[in-house]
C-alpha cells in the first residue's frame, strides 16, 4: 500500500474512533458518507479496530444498527471494582508479595493486573484512580497489616483456586486447646480491628467464622473442593450482628433516649434495621439477627419495647 493511502487510512480510522466516541452511536452508512468511503471499506476499518483490541459495541435502534465505542463502559466496570477497601487490600498485597513463599504466582498476576490498568487508563481517569487513595483513609488497613502475611496471602491464593487448607487453631477461651482441622476457605473480611475468615468445614457441613490472629499454622493442600451451593455471604451478613451468627433469628427493639438517639442515627448498625422517631426525641431501633450478639452497639440502652 502506498504511503499516501496508508496515511489516509490511519487518518480515517482516527476520525471514525472520534465519531464512535462522541456521537454515542453511528451507522456504517453514516460513517461511509461522512468519510467518503464505501460501506465495505468502513466494515474493514471496524474489523481492524476490533482486532487491535478496541471495545466496539453494536446496538439496535429500531431497524438501524448503530456502532459505538465501549471504552467508557469498560472504565465504568473497572471503577466499580475499585472501591476503597479493595484498593487498600491490593496495595498491601503488592507491598507484601515478595515475602510470602508459595504465593509468587498470585502476586505476579497482581503486578500484571496493575500494569494493564495503567496501560488502559489515561489522563483524567488515571488521576481519578490515584485520587481513591488520597480521598479515603481506611482504618481497616491496620487490620490487614496486622495479619501475618504467611497466613493472609496463602489464603487469598487458596480462595481463588478453591483449595482446601489444614488449619491449627486456638479458640479464645483460656483453657482451650489448639485444634487441627481441614476447611475450604471462602471469604476474608475485616471487622472491629480483626481479620476474619468464612470457611466451610466439610466434615460437619457447616460454615465457620475464624479469627486469623488465632490461626497458629496454615497449610494449603493440593486438594480442591467446590464451595457449598447454599453459601451466601450476604445472607450470613443479614443474619449476623458483627461476626456472630449463631442461634435462631430474633427481632430486637431497642429504645434510646434523646441524648443517645443522635448517635444511633449516624450509623447503620445492621442491614435489616429500621429507625422510628418516638416521643420527645427518643428513638426506636429495630433489627433481626441471630440470637447471640457478640458486641452490642456502644451506646446507652434505656429500655426495651
Amino acid at each position: 500500500m502506498p504511503d499516501a493511502d496508508r496515511n489516509a487510512q490511519i487518518v480515517r480510522l482516527l476520525r471514525i474512533l472520534r465519531d464512535l466516541d462522541r456521537l454515542g452511536g453511528v451507522s456504517i452508512y453514516e460513517l461511509a458518507e461522512r468519510h467518503d468511503a464505501s460501506v465495505r471499506t468502513i466494515i474493514r476499518d471496524l474489523d481492524a479496530l476490533r482486532q487491535a483490541g478496541l471495545p466496539l459495541i453494536e446496538e439496535r435502534d429500531g431497524k438501524k444498527k448503530l456502532w459505538r465505542s465501549g471504552a467508557k463502559d469498560a472504565l465504568r466496570r473497572l471503577s466499580g471494582l475499585l472501591d476503597a477497601g479493595h484498593y487498600v487490600a491490593l496495595r498491601l498485597a503488592m507491598g507484601q508479595g515478595g515475602a510470602v513463599r508459595g504465593s509468587s504466582s498470585m502476586f505476579a498476576q497482581l503486578e500484571d493486573l496493575a500494569q494493564k490498568i495503567e496501560g488502559a487508563v489515561h489522563g483524567t481517569e488515571r488521576e481519578r484512580l490515584a485520587g481513591i487513595e488520597r480521598a479515603f483513609h481506611s482504618w481497616e488497613k491496620f487490620t490487614w497489616k496486622a495479619t501475618a502475611p504467611d497466613v493472609l496471602w496463602p489464603l487469598v491464593d487458596a480462595i481463588a483456586q478453591h483449595r482446601v487448607c489444614r488449619v491449627r487453631y486456638k479458640a479464645p477461651r483460656v483453657a482451650a486447646r489448639e485444634k487441627e482441622f481441614e476447611v475450604l476457605p471462602l471469604k476474608l473480611f475485616a471487622h472491629d480491628g480483626a481479620t476474619w475468615l468464612l470457611a466451610h468445614h466439610a466434615k460437619h457441613d457447616t460454615t465457620l467464622t475464624l479469627n486469623l490472629s488465632r490461626v497458629r499454622a496454615l497449610t494449603v493442600l493440593d486438594q480442591h473442593a467446590v464451595p457449598p451451593a447454599n453459601f451466601d455471604p450476604e445472607r450470613i451478613e443479614r443474619s449476623a450482628f458483627g461476626v456472630a451468627s449463631t442461634g435462631p433469628a430474633v427481632t430486637y427493639r431497642l429504645r434510646f433516649d434523646p441524648e443517645a438517639a443522635q448517635y444511633i442515627r449516624e450509623r447503620v448498625w445492621h442491614p435489616s434495621q429500621t429507625v422510628e422517631e418516638i416521643d420527645a426525641g427518643a428513638l426506636l431501633l429495630c433489627f433481626s439477627c441471630a440470637g447471640y450478639i457478640l458486641a452490642p452497639p456502644p451506646c446507652r440502652l434505656t429500655g426495651t419495647a
